[in-house]
């Protein structure tokens, strides 16, 4: 059977109606020297006031979800309240106050009483009351009771809130002012110095010491309110036994210690003896999850830190040790922090973890070896243009101007194709000036002829020659006026097209014309590759017209002209193209790649750093 008393017919904790003794009990419990003694206390004086009470349990949870642990029991702790559970988990489920009954008891019929605790505006906690059998009127009574009870508790909670939250501020102002201390100046050992100083101040400490990570072990490097002190003090290296002794644990270490947390102290044993029977406390400081070092702190005989000073030292330490690490890093000379650096990336490497790095590593490795021993075809990499087997210059035979212009670059042309017309009025009418004095010439000499005067026959046969001569010259350049095609080809270059009527010199070149099917390759080769070709040489062109086509080539001509080229020197090197797909063209650029034999791979692809660093390095040499 299970019955539930509802809450609304219940008054308010700061009801008028509460009774005037339960103020007077708050006055003589709220001096209670501990939380604890206080819910002992609380919980004594209400299950006293409930009559017929058997017993009573306290349970509060520190965190809002839980769980929840007995903070206080009545009559004796050691007695079995384990029956109480049941009304415990029905009041927080239904967060009023509940009547459980049961008949476990010695008296038969029993009820337990449940009552949320609530301070807040959150769920502290519960507490159960076990009565002996009454009617439900006193069950009524008994609840009402309790809930008067809880204004002592609520006030309780309110007060430690608040206390709590002045400590944390207090802590928060704290660690940022020691903080600030170790900001604020600019050397590592300062830093240290300062720090220790201000901590053994502000915690009334008689000695705090600091120690860092140094290799395998801890090194002291300030205690507070020394400057300096001897690396071979025997307190430095009791120190240094005591802080390696709390890091080796990875846990903070009392001395004397807390028997319900047995640890090893002999180094902290050692060292308290050595200072008369000091009180010690040794926090092992993290970073990044590593320890990196630890705090010392001595008081007299008596004096321990409690938890909320041990918790400001941890926080400070895991603020304030980044920014000594970062000091001291900065103040190493620079082969130190490349040592250091080398180091720290051969422990990730052998040590345990970082499963990615070693991989990398490793497939690196195996590249490199594999690399090193295997060989492959080493090939010159030069850019290459066609250029047609032979060309043939089309130039002006005398000087003129330019009728006509029916073709331009790029055309094919056929054998006996009019290129351009040169302008021939003048010629015609020079041809008709020698035709008419060569018939002058000729009717005078036969006049001298008839007259037998034999002088002037021969002066006007030699005028009549020259006028003959005169008229050929004409009316062979009177047949050179159409320029035309010697064979089948491909204008490689002439556009005359927008340059009709202008005079043309004598030699002037018009046009160049490629035989069709016939073409060279020209190479430009870098200078540092050169001594590796010899003519014969095979290798395979790429044009840019015909990406996916692959031209084999041999290398016919290695001369010796050289030109500069985006800074370097290339040679140029003519090959033979051994195939001649459709659509070549003279003037398409490509890339060629030249065959110079099977060389180490990692000697192909390293090559040109090494030439750059051998000369370099002979340039840099006194």
């Amino acid at each position: 059977m299970s019955t539930a008393a509802s809450q609304e017919t219940l008054p308010t904790a700061n009801s008028e109606q509460r009774p005037a003794e339960f103020g007077t009990v708050w006055r003589t419990f709220a001096s209670a020297p501990s939380l604890d003694a206080f819910y002992q206390a609380w919980l004594t004086l209400l299950c006293e006031r409930i009559e017929g009470a058997l017993g009573g349990i306290l349970l509060l949870a520190a965190l809002p979800s839980g769980p929840f642990t007995p903070a206080a029991v009545w009559p004796d702790r050691r007695r079995d309240l384990t029956h109480l559970t049941s009304a415990a988990e029905q009041a927080l489920r239904e967060r009023r106050g509940t009547v459980h009954e049961h008949s476990t008891c010695d008296q038969g019929r029993c009820f337990d009483l449940g009552y949320p605790v609530e301070a807040g505006g959150r769920l502290r906690g519960v507490v159960v009351v076990e009565v002996g059998e009454r009617d439900p009127a006193h069950l009524q009574a008994d609840l009402r009771d309790i809930h008067w009870g809880m204004a002592a508790l609520e006030v309780m909670f309110h007060r430690h809130d608040a206390d709590r939250a002045d400590a944390a501020k207090d802590r928060v102002f704290t660690v940022l002012d020691l903080v600030a201390v170790v900001v604020e100046e600019e050397r590592f050992q300062a830093a240290c110095t300062a720090l220790v100083s201000e901590l053994a101040t502000r915690l009334d400490c008689d000695r705090v010491s600091l120690g860092l990570r140094h290799g395998q072990g801890l090194r002291v490097h300030a205690i507070s309110h020394n400057a300096t002190f001897g690396r071979e003090m025997n307190l430095v290296r009791l120190l240094e036994a005591a802080m390696a002794e709390a890091v080796d644990q990875e846990t903070l270490v009392r001395y004397p210690q807390d028997p319900a947390a047995p640890l090893v102290t002999a180094a902290h044993a050692d060292l308290a003896s050595q200072q008369g029977g000091a009180v010690l406390c040794t926090i092992p400081i993290a970073v990044k999850g590593r320890f990196e070092g630890a705090l010392t702190l001595e008081r007299p005989h008596g004096r321990a830190l409690d938890g909320a000073e041990a918790d400001l030292c941890e926080t400070l330490g895991g603020l304030a040790f980044p920014v000594l690490l970062a000091k001291r890093e900065d103040e190493r000379w620079l082969l130190g922090k490349a040592w250091l650096a080398l180091r720290a990336q051969v422990v990730k490497l052998f040590g345990p973890a970082h499963l990615l790095r070693k991989l990398i590593v490793l497939a690196l490795t195996a590249g490199v070896v594999f690399f090193s021993l295997a060989t492959g075809s080493f090939r010159i990499v030069a850019k290459g243009t066609l250029e047609g087997g032979r060309l043939r210059a089309i130039v002006a035979p005398f000087n003129g101007y330019l009728a006509d212009a029916r073709y331009h670059a790029g055309e094919q042309v056929d054998a006996g194709a009019v290129l351009a017309i040169l302008d021939d009025r003048d010629l015609n009418l020079e041809s008709i000036k020698l035709s008419t004095q060569r018939a002058q010439y000729q009717r005078e000499r036969r006049e001298a002829a008839a007259g037998h005067d034999r002088a002037k026959v021969r002066i006007l046969s030699a005028q009549l020659e020259q006028a003959e001569a005169q008229l050929a010259l004409i009316r062979e350049q009177l047949a050179r006026t159409r320029l035309t095609a010697p064979y089948d080809g491909i204008l490689v270059s002439g556009d005359l097209s927008q340059s009709l009527g202008s005079p043309v010199q004598r030699g002037d070149q018009l046009f160049a014309i490629a035989p069709v099917g016939s073409f060279r390759l020209i190479l430009n080769v870098d200078e540092r590759d050169i001594g590796f070709l010899t003519e014969g040489g095979k290798g395979t062109l790429i044009l840019g017209a015909l990406p996916q086509t692959a031209i084999p080539f041999r290398v016919s001509l290695v001369t010796p002209v050289t030109t500069p080229a985006a800074g370097r020197n290339t040679f140029k090197v003519e090959g033979e193209l051994l195939e001649q797909p459709a659509g070549l063209r003279p003037g398409m650029e490509g890339i060629g790649k030249l065959e110079a034999g099977r060389r180490k791979l990692i000697w192909i692809w390293t090559r040109t750093f090494l030439h750059w660093l051998r000369v370099k390095t002979w340039a840099w040499l006194p």
